[in-house]
């Protein structure tokens, strides 16, 4: 007995996770215990920790951790599992302003310990439940999963940041005109050095500040926002993958499919398909 329990507490490895079915939107994890969950990480991610100690509406608590903050994570012989879901500062403000939360400055989590939140609970339970069936109702759902859970937060546990409440204002609106730019011109060849003049800084102090607000370095936020672009225009069904390829600014097709599977788990074409395949069926 004392073999197992030390080694539940020393295993690098969750139970279930959502990186293998190519969620993108934020990372879903079973553990046994947050012990194992709160490995140290150089990424700036917000943590949304639910600790269940049966399956049953009063049996959980829910803990909210803001980016690079300290982690409380209380544990109790008698819990079940635990669930973290992690969500990237870049992905919770794109959701914000599409949803229409944010119009100017920045907007974050707040720090919150032992939540009641049925409805976040039930959001979470339902993507454990997808986890546990390897993914069996396709990106579509995970991803209006991931959607509305995000929103959910967005609502209830948010506060917005005015671009004049402190020192870092003008980083934070020079960052924000240069994600406008790249937004709006995918199509470019877009240098580092082009963003950075921008941006009026150094190239070395630019990659600092756009990965300290976005959870990205340049090059890997521009290569999100061109699979986020491509996603649109493959729903749309109006053009073909090698014309989409150029419009979003990749070099070929080739390097379209190779980033789009690495971002997204699955290829365009297999994407397509999906798309495709849920549109023949009324969603419920």
């Amino acid at each position: 007995m004392e073999q197992l329990e030390h080694s539940s507490f020393t295993a690098s490895q969750p139970v279930l996770a959502s990186d293998r079915f190519g969620w993108d939107k934020l990372e879903v994890s079973q553990w046994y215990s947050p012990q194992q969950a709160f490995v140290p990480s150089s990424e700036s991610k917000y943590l949304i920790g639910i600790h269940c100690t049966a399956y049953y509406e009063n049996y959980y608590t829910i803990h909210i951790t803001p980016c690079n903050e300290s982690i409380l994570c209380p544990w109790g012989k008698t819990s079940l599992y635990f669930l973290k879901i992690e969500i990237k500062p870049s992905i919770l403000e794109e959701i914000a302003r599409e949803s229409g939360f944010l119009t100017e400055g920045h907007i974050q989590l707040d720090r919150k310990f032992h939540v009641k939140d049925s409805k976040l609970l039930q959001l979470g339970l339902w993507m454990l439940e997808e986890l546990q069936n390897d993914g069996a109702k396709g990106k579509i759902y995970s991803d209006s999963l991931s959607n509305m859970l995000i929103i959910h937060l967005l609502q209830h546990y948010s506060s917005v940041i005015p671009q004049h409440s402190n020192s870092k204002t003008p980083a934070n609106q020079e960052i924000f005109q240069v994600i406008q730019y790249m937004r709006e011109s995918l199509e470019e060849e877009i240098q580092l050095t082009e963003l950075a003049s921008m941006a009026s800084m150094s190239q070395s102090h630019f990659i600092r500040i756009f990965k300290q607000q976005t959870g990205f370095t340049p090059h890997h936020y521009l290569i999100r926002l061109r699979i986020e672009r491509s996603k649109l225009l493959i729903r749309s069904g109006k053009i073909g993958l090698k014309e989409i390829a150029t419009q979003v600014g990749f070099a070929d097709q080739g390097h379209f499919t190779r980033l789009f599977k690495r971002e997204t788990g699955v290829t365009p074409k297999l994407y397509a398909n999906q798309i495709s395949a849920k549109s023949h069926h009324t969603i419920y």
